[in-house]
């Protein structure tokens, strides 16, 4: 397994193939990623996380909810954006992302062990990998989003559904990315998001 497709110095390479290795040691421990998913490391979570920067400057502040061992977090900080916070409510998973930040020298990233509720802030990016429904994760993350910001959601192939019930409900510039890794799977990015009167 090797991070080919991922056009990056040999340092930020060697820093991936780090973080590979302590996410399928650790993943021995607790249930990090599934064992089907762990064959292909490298496409199903590295590049996928990776691809989230073809959508938003990697000079921003970005927060991700719900992080669980770092996707796309730690990929992300890894790969130099500005700063990064990782949300993540479960501390088994936030002491794996502290000690992987300590080993891999990582210092433009924190952990909030707690709720994205219990988040304080304004994020430029939020992103979150497989964590709620789009409807969900607007009402919690709306106040969190700058005012020039936006969201960058891998949404799988429940993208067009996802945002069809949203728009019920919100409003604001929507576009469904394709997704490097997985033909049918898509990426949402949105931006001025806002509930739309009378709902809610």
């Amino acid at each position: 397994m090797t991070p080919h497709r991922l056009d990056v110095s040999r340092e930020t390479r060697a820093k991936l193939e780090h973080f590979v290795s302590l996410l399928l040691q650790e993943n021995e421990c607790q249930n990090l990623i599934s064992r089907a998913s762990a064959e292909q490391v490298w496409e199903r979570h590295i590049l996928d996380s990776a691809q989230l920067l073809d959508h938003a400057p990697a000079n921003a502040d970005w927060l991700d909810i719900g992080s669980g061992p770092g996707l796309p977090g730690m990929v992300l900080a890894i790969l130099g954006v500005r700063c990064i916070t990782m949300a993540e409510p479960r501390r088994l998973r936030t002491d794996f992302l502290e000690r992987s930040m300590r080993e891999l020298g990582v210092e433009n990233a924190r952990v909030v062990t707690g709720k994205v509720e219990q988040v304080d802030g304004r994020f430029d990016v939020i992103t979150a990998r497989a964590v709620a429904s789009l409807d969900r994760l607007f009402a919690l993350s709306a106040r969190l989003c700058a005012p020039e910001g936006r969201w960058v959601l891998p949404k799988g192939r429940s993208a067009a559904k996802e945002l069809e019930e949203a728009r019920s409900t919100w409003q604001g510039s929507f576009r469904l990315e394709p997704s490097r890794t997985d033909p049918d799977a898509r990426i949402l990015v949105a931006s001025a998001v806002k509930r739309k009167a009378g709902r809610g």
